[in-house]
């Protein structure tokens, strides 16, 4: 192929720097011929350091320079057969085979292995998500908390509470004297509500203003049944106590406030036809504070359940028409004075995954997390490739395509349909230098009627992104691509000679293939939230074996 445009993120069999000529044919005749025999496409090398890759390069000129496959020089005989010894990491490695003829033509392959010992599909990750929310972090879920007592109906949430005031029945039951309360309307003028972080938990400071409470009484007095109404104001309710955050036995969070107190400033109280027997049976002078403290503990644990929710949310996602069951379960949640720092194990897995062989593990170690400004994530690189592995087995990368009718633009007039599998499994790298997934050997098969009209080999690496959807929610996504898009000649119906046009369409449709499968797999990864926090500056990096995303508090 001679250089064009396309060629800054994709490269092909052959080229050379000659003018682009897209009616030209795609594998530049002049460019020697470079073929990886061994390993096979789909090999699972195993926990080596090193694979030999042997082939052969030739070129017209009879003449080859050199070859290296990923920078070693390889040992080429007289007949043009090589063999060099490639360094590999854990993981799904690229094997780039060049060979140089002495006009200086290169043509190239590239083909994919997998190294590194295999851990089963099955089980959970443990440490998969690491979650360090900062101080801030809690005083912005509190001011989300005030903004939902002001704005909700309080009235509906209190209902299940009634009666508020019970008192002089008999196991529910009415007696000659007793006296029964029960909150008919709830309303605060304002609310602020403040969470900050300690050890062992987080301390709780609410002040609500003009609390308004209406009650429906129900009484007797001398056996002599009665009702009225009562009005209940205060110009303002402070509720203070613990909030306690913990683990229990179903997996999830247990969130609850202890020691609550509440004191109440200029309380006034407006009913009348009440017996005075009744009234001081009822001591509703008495029941604003603990009332009030009710009502907050069933407005701000509902808020902090689900501010903690996407740590345990146990879900089923449609990604590329697979299934994909998300289990998460927390594991330890630690409180000091700058924040909580959470960690949860996870298992991501594609329903149909039962012929994995496994997927490749790295050593990795939860970096050390920062509970200063806002929220911080670490993904466990094994988390995603569970992911990867699992939905690659369940061929969840498999795909036939009717080009003829779909709208695939100018592939769909050149092919009738396209066949595409993965020989190996997309892995995640975040141990290294660069944050990147790797999808290798996606094989493309174009046919015309029953005839294969060309086949490619599709190898590329992504950079991992992070993006916000609309409702704030981060989710992993790829961003720049290298696509390397071999055309392979065996399988062929008749002569594979595609010009630079073709070759574009089909890499571009490659390109857009594996742009897809990236972000729709990445993005089932888990990334979990706190409701009602929005972040800016938000990055992505790797560490130590994880993924690692943080940002700011609004």
């Amino acid at each position: 192929m001679r250089c064009s445009p396309l060629a800054l993120v994709l490269f092909a069999a052959a080229c050379t720097q000659a003018p682009y000529d897209p009616d030209a044919p795609a594998i530049d005749p002049d460019a020697p011929r470079v073929h990886i025999v061994t390993p096979e496409r789909g090999t699972f090398a195993e926990d080596v350091n090193v694979v030999t890759v042997t082939g052969t390069a030739y070129d017209l000129s009879g003449e080859i320079a050199s070859v290296t496959v990923n920078g070693v020089v390889a040992n080429v005989a007289a007949d043009g057969a090589f063999s060099a010894v490639v360094p590999v990491t854990p993981g799904t490695n690229l094997l780039h085979a060049v060979a140089t003829d002495a006009q200086g033509n290169t043509g190239k392959e590239t083909r994919a292995v997998v190294a590194g010992a295999l851990q089963s599909i099955e089980g959970m990750v443990p440490s998969a998500v690491t979650m360090s929310m900062s101080a801030q972090s809690f005083e912005a879920i509190g001011r989300g908390t005030g903004a939902f007592i002001q704005d909700a109906d309080l009235s509906a949430l209190v209902q299940p509470m009634n009666p508020v005031v019970d008192a002089g029945t008999t196991n529910g039951q009415p007696d000659c004297l007793y006296g029964q309360a029960s909150i008919t309307h709830l309303d605060v003028g304002a609310a602020r509500v403040e969470l900050a972080p300690y050890s062992g938990g987080l301390l709780l400071d609410v002040v609500l203003d003009d609390v308004r409470v209406d009650l429906d009484l129900q009484y007797a007095a001398s056996c002599v049944d009665g009702s009225s109404t009562a009005v209940v104001t205060s110009s303002q309710v402070r509720v203070t106590g613990n909030v306690g955050v913990g683990i229990n036995g179903a997996g999830g969070f247990d969130v609850a406030i202890t020691d609550p107190g509440a004191t109440v400033d200029n309380l006034d109280i407006e009913m009348s036809g009440v017996p005075g027997s009744v009234i001081d049976l009822l001591s509703l002078d008495t029941m604003m504070g603990p009332v009030i403290g009710w009502a907050t503990e069933r407005f701000v644990v509902p808020m902090l359940n689900d501010s903690l929710a996407t740590l345990s949310d146990t879900k089923t996602l449609d990604v590329l028409g697979k299934k994909i069951d998300i289990t998460v379960k927390p594991a330890a949640i630690d409180f000091d004075v700058t924040g909580a720092i959470i960690e949860v194990d996870t298992e991501l897995r594609a329903q149909g995954d039962d012929a994995s062989p496994g997927f490749v593990v790295v050593p990795n170690t939860v970096p050390v997390m920062d509970k200063t400004q806002g929220i911080q994530l670490a993904v466990a690189d094994d988390a995603a490739n569970q992911l990867l592995g699992s939905f690659w087995a369940a061929k969840g990368m498999d795909v036939n395509l009717d080009l003829a009718t779909g709208n695939y633009g100018e592939v769909g007039q050149l092919f009738d349909r396209v066949e595409i599998s993965a020989k190996v499994p997309p892995f995640v790298d975040a141990s290294g230098d660069v944050l990147k997934l790797t999808i290798g050997d996606l094989m493309a098969t174009f046919k015309n009627g029953e005839a294969v009209a060309t086949q490619v080999a599709i190898n590329a690496e992504l950079a991992i992104a992070v993006t916000a959807g609309p409702d704030g929610a981060l989710r992993l996504d790829v961003g720049e691509p290298t696509v390397f898009v071999d055309v392979l000649d065996e399988g062929v119906d008749g002569a594979n000679q595609l010009s630079n046009a073709d070759f574009e369409t089909i890499a571009t449709f490659a390109l857009a293939r594996a742009v897809a499968f990236g972000s729709g797999a990445l993005g089932a990864v888990p990334l979990p939230s706190a409701g009602g926090v929005g972040l800016t500056n938000v990055g992505v990096s790797q560490q130590k074996g994880y993924v690692v995303v943080g940002g700011r508090v609004q």
